[in-house]
């Protein structure tokens, strides 16, 4: 490796590392050279290394930046962009990215869309490997390639999979666009609620004793809107009732993958894989493509391949080719952990501004609920507080929250709070945000 290369090769890792953050103006070509004893010639051509792999830009007159490789705003007029848990491309290493995807078309160049049902099969191959890290322990004929679990819960939904069974129990609040659908489809649903200490096992158990439940949807950890984790205990305990009363659990994890939670194990492993549909998702750590993965009990595996053979004439639940051969590159390449890790250091920052707030905040007025884990947390606002007027007012600020009420079936169950995401906003940018939020509502309050 040549004096340049190496030269470059240190900083794009300090980048990698955070240690230049993104925007952050670099070394000048005169440190670079004292630094590390090399002509300007060596520092220009190292800098120029950085540039064509688009980690960093010049600005004229001015010096050398780190490029914004990766959270950003989502857009110029959204200064705050609290309000969805989507993130944009460059959310991930672009250049991770065009690597991956290069070595997807090169591998599967001779490929063509004949592919199985489950997906293809040098991906299956390494699926279980990977799953085993989150102690999800599967055979290589239960994973499923799917395009998302939004997809994937109504098709499960809609298949009559779960025979003889008529309703479909959800926590409260849940994943909205799940309420939205039930809710279109006219499908029986039953609710438990759900909150900082998780649900009430008691509870649950009456549901699961007196109903004839197809299947209990439940988000463990990283919950959407709370952001919070069920305790292991209660994990255990729904794991035994899902067991002792035969009804299946539809386990959302689609953030687990990068989770900061430690010492996890999730519902799938309490079962032992039995009465357990597991699905997670990889759109939030490589939002360029649709994928995510299904994990079908054995004992569904022949129905299941019959109801997914039918729906191709009406619906396509496999993820495109290309999408799969990515993935599999950024798994093989152990580019994915590199990305999640880059996350995980970067989302840390969020978390110490949010736990920092939960401190000093009059819990009487506003309430932060979670906050240390995955990209949601919610605000539990005091009730005698006009929520329409307070969200119009973050509105002007250019401050934008989602309300929690889309993701309570009985609204009436509603809890007066919103729910804010960390997905597109930079730790000081949420920093200002959240201070923000809280004059705003002290000021309501004083009125």
């Amino acid at each position: 490796m040549t004096k340049y290369e190496t030269i470059a090769s240190i900083i794009e890792e300090k980048i990698m590392n955070l240690e230049y953050e993104q925007g952050e103006k670099l070394p000048s070509l005169k440190q670079i050279m004292q630094n590390y004893q090399c002509s300007k010639a060596t520092a220009l051509k190292a800098y120029e290394v950085l540039q064509k792999k688009h980690l960093i830009y010049v600005k004229h007159q001015s010096g050398f930046y780190v490029a914004d490789y990766g959270i950003q705003p989502a857009y110029l007029d959204e200064r705050y962009p609290l309000n969805t848990g989507n993130p944009i491309v460059s959310h991930t290493s672009l250049e991770d990215a065009k690597h991956c995807l290069s070595i997807a078309i090169e591998q599967y160049s001779h490929s063509s869309l004949n592919l199985s049902l489950q997906g293809v099969e040098s991906l299956l191959d390494i699926l279980p490997d990977f799953l085993s890290d989150m102690s999800v322990y599967v055979n290589k004929e239960w994973i499923y390639l799917i395009q998302g679990i939004t997809q994937m819960l109504s098709f499960l939904t809609s298949s009559n999979i779960f025979i003889d069974k008529q309703y479909i129990l959800i926590e409260e609040p849940t994943y909205s666009y799940f309420v939205d659908f039930l809710k279109e489809m006219k499908i029986s649903t039953l609710t438990i609620q759900r909150n900082e200490n998780g649900i009430d096992i008691q509870e649950l158990e009456k549901l699961f004793q007196n109903y004839p439940i197809a299947y209990f949807y439940v988000i463990p950890r990283n919950h959407n809107p709370l952001g919070t984790t069920l305790p292991t205990k209660q994990r255990q305990n729904i794991a035994k009732l899902a067991l002792k009363y035969h009804v299946y659990l539809i386990e959302d994890d689609y953030f687990g993958h990068c989770s900061s939670t430690k010492r996890y194990l999730p519902l799938y492993y309490y079962t032992e894989g039995k009465n357990c549909i597991y699905l997670t998702s990889f759109s939030k750590t490589m939002p360029f493509i649709r994928i995510g993965i299904c994990v079908i009990p054995d004992v569904f595996q022949n129905y299941f391949q019959k109801i997914t053979h039918q729906s191709y004439y009406f619906s396509y639940q496999l993820p495109s080719l290309i999408s799969q051969a990515t993935f599999e590159a950024y798994i093989s390449s152990h580019l994915y952990q590199k990305q999640v890790q880059r996350l995980q250091k970067q989302f840390l920052k969020h978390y110490r501004i949010i736990q920092q707030k939960k401190r000093q905040w009059n819990e009487e007025i506003i309430r932060i609920i979670s906050g240390d884990s995955g990209y949601y947390f919610t605000l539990q606002f005091n009730k005698d507080i006009d929520l329409n007027k307070l969200i119009q007012q973050f509105n002007k600020e250019k401050i934008y929250v989602a309300r929690n009420e889309r993701c309570f079936y009985h609204q009436d169950h509603f809890n007066h709070s919103i729910s804010l995401s960390i997905a597109r906003i930079e730790a000081p940018q949420l920093e200002e945000a959240l201070d923000s939020i809280y004059q705003i509502t002290l000021s309501f309050v004083e009125k």
